[in-house]
């Protein structure tokens, strides 16, 4: 049988409407989309409410012992009608071939500043390598190139893994429950399903990633309905358009809900704002439905009233932006923030305040002792440089206050510039106020030269963190 597309989606429909039903379920892809496609599916292999609340059989796959549902699989029951057993997050699919598409879930999510979701996928990840996090993600931080690769099948990426120790410390993983026999389980569901299982038991499978070159995908491929629910979340053209068509499906969907339509101007903006996150389309969405009382179509005005960042959200996201040097996203922000009528003396104030703090911090790492390391990594930032730091600057608690992470990041942004790049970006800041407050020029046109300006001309100075 092909595997389904979300496209053709109705094709399954449809064989179940003939009374086609397959014994096995697979979907696998974008999380969101395959609870809701499993939502309607489960509606219409059960259509009665009330045996829905009788004979479904939710599982958790995080928590689950694959062999203890694949035993109740291959029992009857003893209530009447069909009996579906649905395991959200199944592993029966994982293997190494997998790893590198839950890292880069694992990441997207953290960048998206979804860190539950984020330490979710870094649990599953670790556990493909036998590793548990239990070190706030710094063991696997400081793998081997070659044993990283021999755990997870892949080679290890470039650059800091701070996100990963960050979203295990907050989220520590629950550990997985393990097979009570050994062997692969994946394969002894194969010979269960092979030698067949009582009629009206269906078992719904929801996994993150599949690996195609496993013997139970390829089975299931045959014998039974895999549907393939992947997103391409990449940059190109193609993906981003891939993205958009979900997000609007999702969005159009929700407002036909509630009997409402959305501007298309608005529905641009939605779709700007939120980004690749399904569930927060949604759920914003309904919170636009429910904002506009009796009005039949969404406006503009209406989004900027209920979906506007907040001025706190929006500057953060802004500022980050300028510290990491990341030009094309800086502008964007701020073309979103000048579209929502930010006064463009506030980004520069935002700025201004934010260069100084670097500013201070960038003239701390000149300084020793204690000496610091540019790439050091947060554990032993945390419990070595910065507490020797506080011991030997007791008259500047305020400027090392707060969140130790906070402070490492803060850290991290100033590795990017020099003290004289610091100083320069001040003045900059000072001639785009003195521009916008009596020059006549264009007010964008003022702040885009002053980013150009401020992160163009000045290359980051990684390699020089000795000198200025």
């Amino acid at each position: 049988m092909p595997t389904h597309k979300r496209q053709d989606i109705q094709a399954v429909w449809q064989a179940i409407a003939q009374g086609s039903v397959a014994p096995v379920y697979l979907l696998f892809g974008e999380r969101y989309l395959c609870r809701q496609v499993a939502d309607e599916l489960t509606r219409r292999l059960l259509p009665d409410q009330a045996e829905r609340d009788r004979n479904l059989h939710a599982i958790d796959g995080d928590q689950e012992d694959p062999l203890a549902t694949l035993n109740r699989l291959r029992t009857f029951s003893l209530l009447p009608g069909r009996q579906l057993f649905r395991v959200t997050d199944s592993r029966l699919f994982f293997s190494k071939g997998v790893a590198k598409t839950l890292w880069d879930k694992a990441q997207k999510a953290y960048d998206k500043k979804d860190f539950k979701e984020a330490g979710r996928l870094a649990g599953q990840f670790l556990d493909l390598g036998g590793l548990t996090g239990d070190n706030g993600g710094e063991e696997v931080a400081g793998l081997a190139a070659g044993r990283w690769r021999t755990l997870f099948g892949f080679a290890k990426p470039q650059g800091k893994m701070d996100w990963l120790t960050e979203v295990l410390t907050a989220s520590p993983p629950m550990p997985a429950a393990k097979p009570a026999k050994a062997g692969d389980t994946a394969d002894l569901y194969v010979e269960a399903l092979e030698g067949g299982i009582p009629a009206g038991n269906i078992l719904i499978l929801l996994a993150e990633a599949a690996d195609k070159r496993k013997r139970l995908y390829k089975y299931l491929e045959t014998n039974a309905t895999v549907i393939d629910l992947s997103v391409d979340t990449g940059a190109s053209s193609a993906a981003r358009k891939d993205q958009e068509g979900i997000l609007m499906d999702l969005a159009q969907k929700t407002l036909a809900d509630f009997g409402k339509k959305i501007a298309p101007r608005a529905l641009t903006m939605l779709l700007d704002r939120v980004g690749f996150h399904p569930v927060a389309m949604v759920m914003e969405t309904e919170k636009l439905a429910l904002s506009v009382g009796d009005a039949a179509t969404i406006s503009v005005a209406d989004l900027e009233a209920v979906i506007g960042h907040t001025r706190e959200e929006a500057l953060f996201a802004f500022t980050e932006a300028v510290a990491s040097r990341k030009l094309g996203e800086a502008l964007t922000i701020m073309a979103r923030l000048r579209e929502s009528q930010m006064h463009p003396l506030v980004l520069v104030s935002g700025l201004r305040n934010h260069l100084r703090k670097l500013l201070f911090i960038r003239a701390l790492q000149e300084q020793a002792p204690p000496t610091y390391q540019p790439g050091i990594q947060y554990g032993a930032f945390q419990k070595g440089y910065l507490a020797q730091l506080k011991a030997s600057r007791p008259e500047w608690p305020e400027q090392l206050a707060g969140h130790p992470f906070v402070v490492y990041k803060l850290f991290q942004q100033a590795e990017h510039f020099s003290l004289a790049d610091l100083k320069t970006g001040l003045t900059e800041l000072l001639e785009a106020e003195y521009r916008l407050k009596g020059a006549g020029l264009p007010e964008n046109a003022v702040l885009e030269n002053m980013l150009f300006r401020l992160l163009n001309a000045h290359q980051p100075k990684s390699a020089a963190m000795g000198g200025s």
